[in-house]
């Protein structure tokens, strides 16, 4: 290997250039296929991406991620393409089928509704019948009144009897 900064040949044993003290191994490193570049993040994190969304339709694809190899890349982005098919195909049916759902609840609901409340006042225990039921119209007097009140027209009738006698 040759140093970057001074060009002079240097075996593998060294950490620095002998000569001008350079750091070889973050040389090396950076060389080397096992380094991390921002384009090897980029790419590693996009297979990632890619196979989590074609998780639901493959469920190997994010184990396959893991593996970097190119071979590999290429049938998750191919997994990636049918799953995204897919999701078309079925976002189609949903666009025709919710508004269609949409309005036979709208048309069943009021019915639905009537029909468990039927159906829980029958089941309801201890619940009198609907003939049973007494309403406040239907109320006797007695109950609501403790003592009869005087009307205002008598008071008003005998004092104009008087007053008219009089005269």
């Amino acid at each position: 290997m040759f140093c970057p900064s001074c060009g002079r040949e240097d075996s593998h044993e060294h950490k620095f250039c002998p000569s001008c003290g350079t750091n070889l191994k973050a040389i090396l490193q950076a060389l080397s296929d096992n380094a991390e570049g921002s384009f090897a993040k980029v790419d590693k994190s996009l297979d990632k991406f890619i196979a989590r969304y074609a998780e639901h339709v493959f469920k190997d694809a994010p184990v396959k991620a893991l593996e970097q190899r190119v071979g590999r890349s290429w049938k998750i982005l191919g997994q990636g393409i049918l799953t995204s098919l897919f999701d078309l195909a079925l976002f189609s049916i949903m666009f025709m089928l919710l508004p269609f759902r949409f309005f036979i609840l709208l048309i069943r609901t009021p019915i639905r509704l009537l029909s468990e409340r039927n159906r829980n006042r029958k089941n309801a225990p201890g619940l009198p019948e609907d003939r049973d039921l007494v309403y406040l119209n239907e109320a006797p007097a007695e109950r609501w009144q403790m003592r009869p009140v005087a009307s205002v027209t008598e008071h008003t009738t005998v004092g104009l009897a008087q007053k008219s006698s009089k005269r």
